[in-house]
């Protein structure tokens, strides 16, 4: 049998976020997933360097992965809602 939770059962968490937690701004991302797992990878574009110094000539921008992120079918239904909800916010049209 199948429990029901009710909104007033539901616990809060508390979140706890480092001060020196790394931010990245992603430009892209690819996915893969078996059956047991959903794999994102993100990615940024930047500017590519040879050692450190830019080509005047030719200046390229290269695609870096930043991290790969590995959850279950359920926390990915998850983050698409949370990631739903917050694009509503934004007028496309």
């Amino acid at each position: 049998m199948k429990e029901c939770i009710t909104i007033e059962e539901k616990k809060e968490l508390n979140l706890f976020i480092p001060e020196d937690l790394t931010e990245y701004y992603i430009t892209g991302g690819a996915v893969a997933s078996s059956p047991f797992d959903i794999r994102l990878i993100l990615f940024k574009d930047e500017i590519e360097k040879n050692n450190g110094i830019l080509k005047s000539s030719n200046v390229g921008m290269i695609r870096t992965a930043k991290t790969e992120i590995i959850m279950s079918p359920a926390v990915a239904r998850q983050l698409r809602d949370l990631l739903d909800g917050e694009l509503e916010k934004y007028d496309f049209d």
